[in-house]
């Protein structure tokens, strides 16, 4: 519970020193003014509580997903553009997968 403490303060701190990069990710959200920053802060910050946790579980999953989704927001900014990243990280994640499930037998 503590290191969960501790990531969530650490992730605030940095949210606040990359105010303006997390400000383009609010924006592309189309959030005006503070809500911009807040927003995206909040989502990162709930799944860093996720991340954090002792047991692992399929939230883990989504909550990871959902950061690789706001880091390429701000890379990208462009729709399309995700959904074409993300479903690549699905192909190896698949990959990977049908792999580690081959290699087992």
């Amino acid at each position: 519970m503590i290191n969960q403490f501790i990531l969530v303060i650490m992730s605030f701190v940095l949210s606040m020193v990359l105010k303006p990069q997390v400000e383009v990710v609010g924006q592309g959200f189309g959030l005006p003014g503070l809500w911009s920053w807040i927003v995206p802060t909040l989502i990162v910050l709930i799944c860093v509580w996720k991340i954090g946790s002792d047991k692992w579980n399929m939230g883990d999953l989504i909550a990871s997903f959902v950061l690789i989704v706001l880091i390429l927001m701000y890379f990208y900014q462009d729709v399309s553009q995700i959904f074409l990243e993300c479903s690549r990280i699905m192909l190896g994640a698949c990959v990977g997968a049908i792999v580690a499930y081959s290699a087992k037998k």
